[in-house]
């Protein structure tokens, strides 16, 4: 067996034929009590469109064959393919998947890109849908131009400490060169005391708007770094980042994942984490606060 071949071997079909079933499914979304440890309450997660796993108690995650390093507890990856390799041929578990679903694909068949500051008219008007102040936009996003299968396209550009950026438009949300956690400073010249913490960049805008109005409902009154994960996937970069901070302010979303990646802060940095999600609890995140859009 090939590592491609292990890549399209359907986790959740893997993991049932090891005797492991969800305890819960949304939306594509399996979780699971983790294979990997014992626990109650579950906190692994699997994105069946993707293929991938997530543990949040491990702050860990990957593909199958990453899964198979920790199921089998080897670093050797034949070793890996062997076990998966043998498993797969002595039980009932289905074949390869047919059409697998390669995380960013469209990415990569992008061509000239350029990434000039942010004015398309059409961007700003897609922030204000979102009643994103439109000069806090200019202020930390950028506009990118792409070409894909000979057409133009263009789209909301946030950086990230990789020198990639998250893109978004209201059709279209991916990564460009490199998938990365976004680290914003209150000042040049050091850290503060103090860290917000989001999930995604809209959630940071959201927050930043919402703090320029004085709404203090939501917002901490004091200076603050902000880390937008922008993938939860990025969480084990979070955690390193998040060692510096001693007050760790988490402004995630109201769901299993949101409550999960929270709970998994919190177990590495215990009192230092504030759970601010109780300060939206109608709303499944702080865009939709923002909009007065309830669950």
């Amino acid at each position: 067996m090939t590592i491609a071949e292990a890549k399209q071997l359907c986790i959740v079909d893997y993991l049932a034929s090891l005797g492991h079933h969800p305890q819960y499914v949304k939306s594509n979304q399996y979780w699971y009590l983790s294979p990997l440890r014992e626990e109650r309450t579950p906190s692994f997660k699997v994105n069946d469109r993707l293929n991938e796993w997530y543990d949040f108690g491990a702050a860990t995650g990957g593909d199958m064959v990453e899964l198979g390093k920790h199921l089998y507890r080897t670093e050797n990856v034949s070793e890996v393919l062997a076990h998966i390799e043998r498993y797969v041929n002595t039980t009932a578990i289905p074949g390869i998947r047919g059409t697998v679903v390669a995380p960013r694909a469209v990415e990569t068949k992008m061509q000239h890109i350029t990434v000039v500051p942010l004015r398309h008219h059409a961007l700003l008007s897609y922030l204000h849908s979102r009643r994103i102040d439109g000069e806090i936009g200019r202020m930390f996003c950028k506009e990118v131009h792409y070409e894909l299968r000979k057409r133009r396209y263009f789209a909301l550009a946030f950086g990230n400490v990789a020198g990639g950026y998250e893109v978004r438009n209201p059709y279209y949300k991916g990564c460009i060169q490199g998938k990365d956690i976004s680290l914003v400073k209150h000042s040049r010249d050091g850290t503060q005391d103090r860290i917000c913490v989001f999930e995604g960049f809209m959630d940071f805008l959201s927050y930043l708007t919402l703090k320029q109005t004085g709404n203090e409902e939501v917002c901490i009154n004091a200076p603050c770094d902000y880390l937008v994960m922008n993938s939860v996937n990025n969480l084990k970069k979070a955690l390193v980042r998040l060692q510096a901070y001693p007050i760790i302010h988490c402004y995630l979303d109201n769901d299993l994942a949101g409550q999960k990646t929270t709970e998994t802060i919190a177990g590495m940095y215990g009192l230092r984490v504030h759970d601010e999600a109780h300060r939206y609890t109608e709303y499944k995140d702080l865009n939709d606060y923002l909009r007065g859009k309830k669950r």
